[in-house]
């Protein structure tokens, strides 16, 4: 019986991985095609002022969160997610950390840029909650996790 009980888990938890694996992909289409709309979007700004503003401030926020994101991957979130996957710790614990990384990318971004960037994307919120999603579904592809 504990051989069925151990099978039955295994199968769940297999499952339950190919499933967030199948979500992650769609996730990253997802991502991409809200990526494409926001070059689009940014193709169409006719200053050429504004323009090099926007891209100069997009840059920036990539770059930040590139960063960020890979630190806390490094240091964090590869055993935080092992840890929930274990049942050891809360989903909420892995939830604080990206918003930890929210907050710090923010703070680190001018008011400036974060004007700029909302005033032609909509929220900069949104963008920088996507941004981040697309980076640790980056390195999380690049380091085969």
């Amino acid at each position: 019986m504990e051989t069925i009980q151990t099978m039955a888990s295994d199968l769940l938890i297999n499952l339950a991985l190919g499933i967030i694996t199948l979500l992650g992909a769609y996730g990253m289409y997802y991502i991409t095609r809200a990526a494409g709309k926001v070059r689009e979007q940014t193709r169409q700004i006719k200053d050429q002022q504004r323009r090099q503003l926007l891209l100069d401030a997009l840059d920036d926020v990539e770059t930040l969160a590139t960063v960020t994101v890979a630190a806390i991957e490094q240091t964090t979130a590869k055993e935080l997610r092992e840890a929930v996957m274990d049942g050891k710790v809360s989903k909420d614990e892995l939830i604080a950390l990206s918003l930890d990384a929210f907050e710090d990318i923010k703070a680190k971004v001018a008011p400036e840029a974060q004007r700029v960037i909302a005033d032609n994307l909509g929220s900069f919120d949104d963008y920088l909650t996507r941004l981040i999603e697309s980076k640790v579904l980056e390195i999380k592809a690049a380091t085969g996790q």
